[in-house]
């Protein structure tokens, strides 16, 4: 028996030239089946957090050289060396521009909603990594410490900004986990604070923390991967397990109401798919208790078949979820958008 499959979750990027061209044509490729709509994440942002290596170059001192596939490596240090490095970056000030750009893109939103193209009640939805997904990636190991709270709070402000800035009816806010599942699994990429605090514990703290800066009455949303550099994992996952357990934390200590779930569906898992959704029954209580919208990334271009039988498997086990990719679409080819969007359409039913 298949589940109810209604509407699909659009997760962020999007590779096309800019915010407007994002709105179109989304919401022409898949009329009547997204709640919330995104930018794009067009332009510079195209990368995750790629571009917000820049925010620190006031102190270039603590900046690893980056690669894709790198841990911050440690060097020696005094810590009075230390202490003088973070002193010239707050002397500086950190500004992440997330407002900036949501705020803008806001404004194209409410033209195109006047205009009739966007529907009205379908939210803005504004994609926002954690400190977890910057922090680690640019910032040398001696520095993490001191600088991790300066990130956060500058995250912080921008959140406070775009709920300022944006009316909270139309306002959607989703939390971006991707190094978190790195983490959470011990895997990949081991953070400096895993010295010294619970892995696990010092995640789930942080994005509490997050979650404590988004008002009652906007919509917050948690998006779940594994990585998408070259279309490519940190790691394959066998089951969602991990993501389940960290979603148990965060449903049972959140301060909001999580509206909406998204869960990554790797092609790797499609020999095992029964054991792979199994752990989804263990969260369903609580997806019930918060009325939360449950989007599985089952979806995968120019695989109609594949997508049927995921689907199946996971309405083995979950009566009513929306579909989506496993990320977002940033670095897909953009001849390739129609078809995942034909696909989209085609597996799910309107939500409205």
């Amino acid at each position: 028996m298949s589940a109810n499959i209604i509407g699909c979750l659009l997760v962020g990027s999007v590779p096309l030239a800019n915010n407007e061209g994002v709105f179109r044509k989304c919401l022409a490729s898949m009329p009547s089946r997204v709640k919330r709509l995104p930018d794009g994440e067009t332009g510079k942002r195209f990368m995750f957090t790629l571009w917000q290596s820049a925010v620190f170059q006031a102190a270039p001192e603590m900046l690893l050289n980056y690669a894709l596939d790198s841990e911050a490596r440690s060097r020696m240090i005094t810590e009075e060396e230390v202490d003088k490095i973070v002193a010239k970056l707050e002397k500086a000030g950190i500004e992440t521009e997330y407002d900036t750009a949501a705020i803008e893109s806001y404004a194209v939103f409410k033209k195109l909603r006047n205009e009739g193209v966007i529907p009205w009640g379908v939210r803005f939805q504004v994609g926002l990594p954690t400190a977890g997904n910057v922090v680690p990636v640019f910032i040398e190991k001696a520095f993490q410490a001191k600088v991790w709270p300066l990130y956060e709070q500058a995250l912080f402000r921008a959140m406070r900004n775009i709920q300022d800035k944006i009316p909270h009816h139309d306002l959607a806010i989703q939390l971006d986990l991707a190094l978190e599942s790195a983490f959470w699994e011990g895997q990949f990429l081991r953070p400096a604070f895993a010295d010294t605090h619970n892995v696990k514990d010092f995640v789930s703290d942080y994005i509490l923390r997050m979650i404590e800066q988004i008002d009652q009455d906007v919509e917050l949303g948690i998006h779940n991967c594994y990585g998408d550099i070259e279309h490519k994992h940190f790691f394959e996952p066998k089951s969602l397990q991990a993501v389940v357990d960290r979603g148990l934390v965060l449903f049972e200590r959140s301060s909001h109401p999580i509206n909406f779930f998204h869960a990554p569906v790797p092609v790797s898992a499609m020999g095992f798919l029964d054991e792979y959704f199994a752990p989804l029954k263990q969260i369903l209580p609580n997806l019930k208790e918060h009325a939360t919208e449950l989007y599985l990334g089952v979806v995968q271009y120019d695989d109609l078949e594949g997508t049927k039988k995921r689907i199946e498997a996971a309405s083995r086990v979950v009566p009513e979820f929306g579909v989506a990719t496993e990320c977002g679409w940033g670095r897909t080819p953009v001849e390739q958008l129609d078809g995942i969007m034909k696909l989209t359409s085609q597996v799910c039913g309107p939500v409205v």
